[in-house]
């Protein structure tokens, strides 16, 4: 709001001028000193006005700044090995995760790094994200899903962000397809 200054020969306004918290009243004749001290309390006003929101606003800003280190430090990631090291994968980055033996598969992009783990472990590990479990071996993030095809025998073909693809198999098609299905435009509109 800004500030008002109700300058008026009639004195029945005053008391609407404090009601809308009016800066001032000038009542008119005034004076030159009178209308000075108007300005000193408009200007007044107006500092601790401006320095109000700059301390709501630091205060927002100190917020958004903690909870933004807050969301990093808490940032879902897990330990995976490729060429003999060890390297900390961020999960919302992984694409794929296929099962090998006692092992996971985590792909990102090009990439591809081994966890001792099972499927069903890894899932669990990555609850953050949307996974789908398209065959017994195989879950897709589909935060990474670029593009979506059909076989001729009904299965599902995904393309992943970093080019991989991977196909569903008949035993989880109908679970693909009503989770896909909900990326349909209208899919969450009621008739």
């Amino acid at each position: 709001m800004p500030l008002v200054v109700f300058v008026t020969a009639f004195d029945r306004y005053a008391v609407q001028a404090f009601e809308v918290n009016a800066a001032d009243f000038l009542l008119k004749p005034f004076d030159r000193e009178r209308f000075r001290t108007t300005l000193r309390r408009v200007r007044e006003r107006y500092a601790a006005r401006n320095s109000a929101n700059y301390q709501i606003a630091a205060v927002t800003l100190a917020e958004l700044q903690r909870l933004s280190q807050a969301r990093l430090e808490a940032r879902p990631r897990l330990l995976a090995e490729t060429g003999g090291r060890l390297h900390m994968v961020d999960i919302a980055q992984i694409e794929l995760v296929t099962a090998d033996r006692n092992y996971v598969v985590l792909t990102v992009g090009h990439e591809s790094f081994h966890a001792r783990s099972t499927l069903i472990q890894a899932e669990e590990s990555m609850r953050s994200q949307p996974m789908l479990l398209i065959n017994r071996s195989c879950m897709v993030n589909l935060n990474h899903v670029r593009q979506v095809s059909r076989t001729p025998r009904g299965d599902y073909v995904f393309v992943l962000s970093g080019g991989t693809t991977v196909a569903s198999s008949e035993r989880f098609r109908h679970r693909v397809r009503e989770r896909i299905g909900q990326f349909s435009v209208g899919a969450g509109a009621k008739d």
